[in-house]
């Protein structure tokens, strides 16, 4: 029975880009900001490429430009003042990716060098990857949100409608980041290292991109007729199903971390498509009840990445074009909060996008724990694991096992092992 009819392509008109109001305003600049106490209200260092370094006593001298902190939150009041969450990666990650120490500076023959110069200067590439990139309406205004993911899909020129009688089922399958319960396997000394494996940027995205989504409505499905009529790609499907685990050892249960997101405190029962087919090989599923799309379709050109982030392979040595690519398909997974309504829409894209991109990443949270590794969490391309006293041969033996780019190190590691330390 159908139940609605929804074309994927049915979006809010858009003008013609000529009719687009057009970016007069200037970019802010984007600098970095420690603030020694992780505390918004005490002092710091602070360096962007315009101004150099200074010190700060408190995140009210922060008032212009926009400032990427160390701080898991920031006041929103302080719009200039963005978390450590703005780029999905945390400013001291990225410094560890570039070798650097973040807090590291100085002047040599008036020229400034130090790691957080570096990062600056990752940061400064981004913005303008970002501006150059995207149909930015008010250049000045248009950073206001937590996140780099939600600036860029506030601007995207359309969205894709809600389906009110698939919504419970959108909600139901939704799941980000995936933390498993897993007891260790070793008493770890002070030697162990918390690592986080990362796929390259870029190839993420356009992996998770390329999924078929829903498309052209939803029919309600008799259970009765089993998961033959569940599992092809062309017609994706949401799924209230019953797990019974078979032959999967504990280990591996808690490592698949069924709706054990990270902010989650119940179970879920619905999966959409792409997360069926693979739980269908470690458990025996039975459907309580399902709906499958009419089609399938390709994300529509106008939410696709733009050429200038990932219209060239080269760009996948870059890291601001990897971070601008990130970001992309990030704004696009998430929940979208509608403001007429004042309420948050799970959408089928952040759905499909959400599932493929935990797919990708529990097989890399496989190999990891096959590997002797304890996984504490996955999604977003990546792995977080824990392992025991591990030297770079090692590490670069796991990386390349489990399809990551480097770099991956975490940078005592590198200094240890090169007398640094």
């Amino acid at each position: 029975m159908a139940i609605s009819k929804h074309d994927y392509g049915a979006h809010r008109s858009v003008e013609p880009d000529s009719a687009l109001p057009m970016a007069v305003e200037r970019a802010p600049d984007f600098g970095v900001a420690h603030f020694d106490l992780n505390e918004v209200t005490s002092g710091g260092v602070c360096y962007s490429t315009k101004d150099g370094f200074r010190r700060f006593q408190s995140g009210g001298d922060l008032l212009n430009d926009i400032w990427l902190t160390n701080l898991d939150q920031v006041p929103k009041e302080m719009p200039s003042l963005k978390s450590n969450k703005f780029l999905q990666t945390k400013i001291t990650t990225l410094a560890e990716d570039l070798g650097v120490e973040l807090t590291g500076f100085k002047q040599v023959g008036g020229v400034d060098k130090g790691g957080m110069v570096d990062v600056a200067r990752v940061l400064t590439h981004t913005r303008d990857i970002a501006v150059a990139a995207y149909a930015w309406k008010s250049l000045d205004r248009d950073w206001s949100r937590p996140r780099l993911s939600d600036c860029i899909a506030e601007i995207l020129p359309a969205y894709e409608r809600t389906v009110p009688q698939v919504e419970v089922a959108l909600r139901g399958a939704h799941q980000s980041w995936s933390s498993p319960q897993m007891q260790p396997k070793v008493a770890y000394d002070r030697g162990s290292r918390m690592i986080y494996f990362r796929r390259n940027r870029i190839q993420h995205a356009l992996d998770v991109m390329r999924v078929p989504l829903p498309a052209n409505g939803w029919s309600a499905y008799d259970p009765v007729n089993g998961l033959d009529g569940l599992v092809d790609p062309w017609l994706p499907s949401l799924v209230e199903v019953a797990i019974e685990w078979r032959g999967a050892t504990p280990e591996l249960v808690s490592l698949i971390a069924f709706g054990s997101d990270a902010s989650r405190s119940t179970i879920r029962r619905w999966v959409c498509q792409i997360e069926l087919i693979w739980l269908l090989k470690y458990a025996r599923i039975t459907v309580l009840s399902a709906y499958v799309a009419n089609s399938a379709s390709q994300l529509p050109s106008q939410l696709q990445a733009p050429p200038l982030v990932v219209g060239d392979p080269v760009y996948q040595l870059s890291i601001p074009h990897g971070l601008v690519a990130e970001a992309h398909w990030v704004g696009l997974a998430r929940p979208r909060y509608d403001w007429k309504t004042r309420q948050t829409e799970v959408t089928t894209t952040s759905v499909w996008f959400r599932a493929m991109d935990r797919a990708i990443s529990f097989q890399m949270a496989l190999v990891a724990h096959q590997m002797g590794g304890n996984v504490s969490g996955y999604g977003a391309g990546g792995v977080q694991v824990r392992f025991d006293n591990p030297g770079i041969e090692q590490l670069l033996e796991i990386n390349d096992a489990l399809g990551a780019c480097h770099p991956c190190l975490a940078s005592e590691i590198v200094g240890r092992e090169r007398g640094d330390l």
